[in-house]
């Protein structure tokens, strides 16, 4: 058996109801181990409303400290992973000269023009894209979140008693675990495509960076049902071709789907005759996601037939636990 060094990281994922939780430690030559996986249903939901309500918070908080109790978890260095409609990310260009104090003061003035309130009122983080090409233009994405809002989950962590070192956001935990567990290669054009019960989300990824994320809500689907569950496979396949083709032309990215090399299907809602569909019909290499492909899972890790038929719901969770310090 591996050595430990000792380095063991926990992703959290709270998807609405939906708490999931993955423990991956670091062995002595680099393999990455699962040593626990949890998933329950809380009895609260995180969403915009209940965010708001402190006795909520503090529910949910409790939940989860009660979830860690049952399975006997000690979560430390902890990545807490958002929704991304809790934030706004924006990507845009500077001058790759530029010194850092001048990027800080950029930083500012993007955020100050996208913002609804004053600019102290955000809580705002970015990252310089990588780049193989010498570009006297380099990229810079910028994530804001309410300053409200980051108070509020900081009521959950008190109320679960646990420390959390980062918290993430779900469409970065998802491009770390399938860039972990595929082969990414540059020049490539990769669509994401994340299907929950209340929309969908399509990520693009060029040159192996982050290019576009997009949400639909059931409304933009033109989708009569409650839940995208209760869907028809060909009609949520043709929901998928259909802005992918647009977010493509759009974005002047090509002319049709086959300018994607590979797409990717992650979340609650991934089907397998949603996946043969799409698979007839479209002349692209397509995958359900699964995070667990290049980690070990450690033989004292019970794994129930939910996870083991669908491990593409644990997506963002194990990129989650995947991410660095930093």
């Amino acid at each position: 058996m591996e050595k430990s060094t000792g380095e063991v990281r926990f992703g959290i994922y709270l998807k609405r109801n939906n708490f999931r939780l993955v423990e991956i430690e670091n062995s002595s030559s680099g393999q990455l181990r699962i040593n626990k996986l949890i998933q329950v249903k809380l009895d609260s939901s995180l969403d915009a409303l209940t965010i708001q309500n402190e006795s909520q918070i503090s529910e949910i908080g409790k939940q989860i400290f009660e979830i860690f109790n049952v399975f006997h978890a000690e979560p430390k260095n902890v990545i807490f992973t958002l929704e991304s409609s809790f934030s706004l990310v924006k990507k845009f260009p500077v001058d790759s000269n530029i010194f850092e104090n001048e990027l800080i003061n950029q930083v500012d003035w993007e955020v100050k023009q996208f913002s609804f309130s004053p600019d102290d009122e955000y809580v705002v983080d970015f990252q310089e894209l990588n780049s193989s090409d010498e570009k006297s233009i380099k990229e810079i994405i910028i994530v804001s979140v309410r300053e409200k809002i980051i108070q509020q989950l900081k009521k959950i962590f008190s109320a679960a008693q646990i420390s959390v070192n980062v918290i993430d956001l779900d469409v970065f935990a998802a491009i770390r675990a399938i860039e972990m567990n595929y082969d990414l290669r540059v020049g490539e054009l990769v669509g994401l495509v994340e299907l929950d019960d209340y929309n969908m989300q399509i990520t693009i990824l060029k040159d192996k960076n982050f290019y576009l994320s997009q949400e639909f809500s059931l409304y933009k689907l033109g989708v009569d049902e409650k839940k995208l569950s209760m869907v028809g496979d060909s009609e949520i396949a043709r929901f998928i071709s259909r802005e992918l083709k647009k977010i493509i032309q759009d974005h002047h990215l090509g002319e049709n789907l086959e300018s994607l090399n590979r797409i990717f299907l992650y979340g609650d809602v991934v089907r397998n005759n949603i996946l043969e569909n799409l698979q007839n019909n479209i002349s692209v290499r397509i995958d359900k996601t699964n995070p667990f492909r290049n980690l070990f899972i450690g033989p004292k890790v019970s794994i129930d037939e939910k996870i083991s038929s669908h491990p593409e719901t644990f997506t963002v969770c194990v990129g989650s636990a995947l991410r660095t310090k930093e």
